[in-house]
């Protein structure tokens, strides 16, 4: 029970390579047992006629296992549309992203310096591609001045409040008549 899926760039399909271990010639065998496996498995088609392959780069083929949940695909062809290739690749970042969050997170609480807690990810990872350290570096970067504007934004409220509750101008009043 064969497939293929495009990944919408080539962290993410190195990402989908460290799910689902395999050497780069054969199918990728998906597991039910992860979260993303599951997904692709609830999300294959049914088609009666052989199905050509999607074009362009980042395409990887993959076997599905003999479940009773992929029991009623068997002897047929199976594809994903586009639409359920862009759903797809959403939860493939959503995983990622959860999964790179935590590890930074833990890494940090560990007090290691940034650039070895994003380094040790890609080894772990096997995120070999080319732009992969600087990528998760400034995604890390990204989150630490969305955290330090919220902060901002809130203490800025906090002293517009503080400020607009002060009866400022009796004071001024008071001070220019004497």
């Amino acid at each position: 029970m064969q497939l293929y899926f495009k990944v919408d760039n080539e962290m993410l399909t190195d990402y989908i390579r460290y799910l689902f271990p395999t050497d780069r010639s054969t199918p990728l065998k998906v597991s039910s047992a992860s979260e993303f496996g599951e997904l692709l498995i609830a999300h294959a088609r049914i088609s009666e006629r052989p199905v050509p392959k999607p074009e362009g780069d980042h395409v990887i083929e993959l076997e599905l296992p003999q479940n009773d949940a992929t029991q009623s695909l068997a002897n047929h062809f199976l594809y994903y549309t586009k639409g359920d290739m862009r759903r797809l690749n959403m939860g493939l970042r959503a995983i990622f992203d959860i999964d790179f969050r935590t590890y930074y997170l833990k890494g940090l609480d560990l007090e290691w310096p940034k650039k070895d807690i994003v380094t040790a990810f890609i080894t772990s990872r096997k995120l070999f591609s080319t732009d992969t350290y600087d990528s998760l570096h400034k995604r890390a970067y990204r989150r630490e001045v969305a955290k330090q504007n919220k902060l901002t934004q809130k203490l800025l409220r906090k002293v517009y409040y503080i400020h607009e509750s002060i009866d400022s101008s009796g004071l001024t009043n008071n001070q220019q008549n004497d």
